[in-house]
């Protein structure tokens, strides 16, 4: 039986993940789905983390749910297990496949987040001062009940939203792993690798996509025509579908 850890991306949790892991069992795939540290059910680290941390903290809870080694893939011999990461959860899947190749037997990412760039411009500016204005206009008695509407409303406008909705240890995380470019690690990818990608992302720019696909080798690039960054969310049959052909078929 095929074996699949889903690691998701910044800002969501397994739970998420929960139609496709429905729809990949139904096809007689075996799947770990989990929280990383701060998502979720998962509370946040206790110290400011970088991806390494992630990557660590997947390795050892694995290590201790003894997945997916099991008595059947031991007598098979197969002690390797497939990776699935989307955005965030992708930038910590290709660390894990650069650094123990000889634990994954298949990787997919998922709108990966791997190539990091600094966000400068008006219009980090302009998202700036609309929260700090925003603030002192919502504080007033009348119009406080209106704050947290008017927040997600304006965090729609900016790229970086993740950010501003995080709070306490988790923003000084984000600013952490979104600091670091993970680019340097393409080439020590060996793993078979199927990359995803929705045509109107407007997170992960399709020249990342393409500089990803050029750096791992042994990697192919599927794109998703009528949607975005969350694959899982809006097209979870289809998604489904090319993740199980990936696994099953594509041996």
């Amino acid at each position: 039986m095929k074996r699949l850890l889903i690691l998701h991306g910044w800002g969501s949790s397994a739970e998420r993940w929960q139609e496709v892991k429905e729809l990949l069992e139904k096809k007689g795939i075996e799947i770990l789905t989990l929280d990383l540290p701060g998502f979720g059910k998962e509370p946040p680290p206790k110290e400011i983390w970088r991806a390494c941390d992630y990557e660590k903290w997947v390795l050892d809870f694995i290590e201790k749910k003894g997945w997916p080694c099991s008595k059947a893939s031991l007598a098979q011999d197969k002690q390797k297990f497939n990776l699935l990461g989307h955005s965030f959860g992708g930038g910590v899947a290709a660390m894990i496949a650069a650094d123990c190749p000889e634990k994954i037997e298949k990787l997919i990412l998922c709108a990966p987040a791997i190539i990091r760039k600094k966000k400068k411009g008006m219009k980090a500016l302009i998202f700036y001062n609309l929260s700090k204005a925003g603030k002192k206009v919502f504080s007033l008695p009348v119009l406080k009940s209106f704050f947290p509407l008017a927040q997600r409303a304006i965090y729609r406008l900016c790229d970086s939203n993740d950010y501003y909705l995080a709070s306490g240890i988790m923003k000084e995380i984000f600013k952490k792993v979104h600091s670091e470019s993970l680019e340097e690690i393409l080439s020590k990818i060996e793993t078979k690798t199927l990359i995803l990608w929705g045509k109107e992302d407007d997170a992960i720019p399709v020249f990342d996509i393409y500089k990803i696909k050029d750096g791992i080798e042994n990697s192919k690039l599927e794109i998703f025509s009528g949607t975005g960054h969350n694959l899982h969310r809006e097209m979870p049959k289809k998604l489904a579908n090319e993740i199980s052909k990936f696994l099953i078929h594509n041996s």
